[in-house]
């Protein structure tokens, strides 16, 4: 009866485990998802801000052209 007791104690205990480590597994999987969401956001802001630099250039050499 107190191996019976034992035994199922230890089947809760790893139950709970299993569930901690599969809530772990998937706030892991949310963390790299906000990760690569926050990497295009940033590739996305540094293109348009290339883009915009671009833009200023080309201005600024074509005043430069305008007053020669």
């Amino acid at each position: 009866m107190f191996l019976d007791q034992e035994l199922k104690n230890i089947r809760e205990a790893k139950n709970r485990v299993s569930i901690c480590c599969d809530l772990h597994r998937r706030l892991v999987d949310i963390e790299i998802q906000e990760i690569r969401r926050g990497t295009r956001r940033t590739l996305s802001t540094l293109n348009l801000g290339l883009a915009v630099a671009e833009q200023i250039l080309a201005f600024l050499r074509e005043e430069k052209s305008r007053r020669r």
